[in-house]
């Protein structure tokens, strides 16, 4: 893999490379191919959601995904970084960097305050593009039955 770094908005004919991509999420509930497609194409109809990907030599090598909404606590709206991931044999090579940026200036044109995401992993990398560790995050699944459900699609 020693092509040219491209990013860009994904495309409905990016399904089955990104979806392949989403089941390597660490941690992650894995949806149905349906689901995945589903939502997808919702992502990719919706003006305050972004999904774009890093190809490299045709290849599908990350992705980036999150959304914008109006909050009170930071004044207007806000970008959220829902997930990010760069397959193993692709990272320290810029393209995490090259999606943050991506997404960043999506969010500068949709006029956002501030861009947001939660992890515990890659604190290196996110204080290095500016950012600080702000509060904690916590989830509760609504059903628990989606706690442990990896699907095999």
């Amino acid at each position: 893999m020693s092509g040219l770094l491209q990013i860009r908005r994904a495309r409905l004919p990016d399904e089955l490379a990104l979806f392949a991509l989403v089941k390597q999420f660490p941690n992650a509930t894995i949806p149905s191919s349906e689901a995945f497609a589903q939502s997808l194409r919702l992502k990719l109809k919706d003006a305050d959601a972004f999904v774009a990907v890093a190809d490299i030599d045709t290849q599908l090598v990350g992705y980036i995904a999150g959304d914008a909404h109006e909050t009170f606590y930071a004044g207007g709206k806000i970008a959220w970084v829902d997930e990010i991931l760069v397959v193993a044999s692709a990272r320290r090579r810029g393209v995490g960097r090259a999606l943050m940026t991506e997404f960043e200036n999506w969010a500068a044109g949709g006029r956002c305050r501030l861009v947001g995401l939660a992890t515990r992993a890659a604190t290196e990398f996110y204080e290095e593009l500016g950012f600080e560790a702000s509060s904690g995050y916590f989830k509760r699944y609504l059903r628990p039955e989606d706690r442990t459900h990896r699907s095999d699609d």
